[in-house]
């Protein structure tokens, strides 16, 4: 290992670059991302072709991308892939930090969406989870004032 506290400290690791999550009906997924979380598309590509079959190893392979921001600059990619289906067994968590915990489960249980609980307090925040239509996990969470660096203000 390299005398720097971590491996990749001398390539420049900067920040999370995006959360890329697999979808089993991409508008759906949209649909939800924007009315829950108000997402703006940045990138939409259909990838298909002799390259990207050569990339997937498989014969007629295509994919649709769908990149965008949510709450100003978390990046979050939906995929659908005609040649493989979404494992739900591989889940991806996402939280996204709100300012009241309480009031978002609220608004979003009044809108159908199931939550798994009401907010649970923790040591230093409230949070409780919803999922996506493809079952991924997302923890919406609101961190108390003394919970630095967490806190975004």
């Amino acid at each position: 290992m390299p005398d720097s506290p971590y491996l990749l400290a001398s390539a420049g690791l900067a920040r999370l670059s995006h959360i890329s999550l697999e979808v089993a009906d991409l508008d759906r997924a949209l649909g939800f991302y924007r009315e829950i979380f108000g997402m703006q598309i940045v990138l939409e590509r259909e990838l298909e072709g002799p390259d990207f079959e050569a990339v997937t190893a498989t014969p007629g392979a295509r994919s649709r991308l769908l990149r965008g921001l949510i709450a100003g600059n978390a990046v979050v990619q939906l995929f659908w892939h005609s040649w493989r289906k979404p494992n739900a067994e591989k889940r991806t968590l996402m939280s996204f930090e709100v300012r009241d915990a309480h009031s978002a489960h609220t608004l979003l249980r009044d809108e159908g969406v199931a939550c798994h609980s009401e907010p649970v307090e923790f040591d230093n925040s409230w949070a409780f989870v919803i999922d996506d239509p493809d079952g991924h996990p997302i923890e919406i969470i609101q961190w108390k004032a003394n919970a630095q660096p967490y806190r975004s203000d």
